[in-house]
């Protein structure tokens, strides 16, 4: 169970949408790969852009409504930086050389080892970062993170690392993908799900009772 503000996401109840064990044919298929050089080795998919830039990749399939992605990601070394994600995308503006409207999530970014979530274009104003994650390069972490309703998350481990609140969420547009800038990662995988929930309403009384 993943636990957010007042509601409670239950995995295994929730639907798989979609679920990808990387090859170079799938990558392919599935995928339209917007920046950054991709390949997929020992059912790894690497990601690499070595210039201060976004490489994403986004998914040619949409999917609208909530939705969580739940994939697997490290650095490669002597990367440490910038293990990168999207969800509820529009996909990439190649006229203006960035991302259409969007969510954008990260590990080890903004260029000071802040882990969040921005919503983009970035002058919404809109994001949540923090520098409480404590990241090993190298180091595989389990990311889970998407939007259900007007909340944003991202847990990591299965520790809520992020959230907030978007009073105005994308509901619009829902390619899924991952993402690299001016670094090097491998990630393995991927799946989408429409998250199940539940409401989750409590007092501190009741919490100390239940204590």
């Amino acid at each position: 169970m993943l636990r957010i503000k007042r509601i409670d996401i239950i995995e295994e109840k929730s639907e798989l949408l979609y679920h990808a064990k990387f090859t170079q044919e799938l990558l392919e298929k599935d995928f339209e790969i917007a920046g950054g050089e991709w390949t997929v080795r020992d059912g790894y998919l690497i990601g690499y852009m070595e210039e201060d830039g976004g490489g994403l990749i986004y998914s040619n399939r949409s999917f609208l409504g909530d939705v969580m992605i739940d994939f697997y990601g490290k650095t490669i070394a002597p990367y440490d930086n910038d293990l990168n994600f999207t969800f509820c995308s529009d996909g990439w503006n190649y006229e203006k050389n960035k991302p259409n409207d969007g969510y954008i999530g990260g590990l080890q970014g903004w260029w000071l080892g802040k882990t969040g979530i921005e919503k983009s274009p970035y002058d919404s104003n809109v994001e949540a970062l923090t520098g409480m994650h404590r990241f090993e390069p190298g180091k595989e972490y389990h990311i889970q993170a998407g939007r259900v309703g007007e909340r944003l998350f991202l847990f990591i481990d299965g520790e809520l690392a992020v959230e907030l609140t978007d009073n105005n969420p994308i509901v619009d547009y829902g390619r899924v993908g991952l993402g690299v800038y001016a670094s090097k990662i491998a990630f393995r995988d991927l799946k989408v799900y429409k998250p199940y929930t539940q409401k989750f309403d409590t007092t501190y009384v009741e919490m100390r009772k239940e204590g």
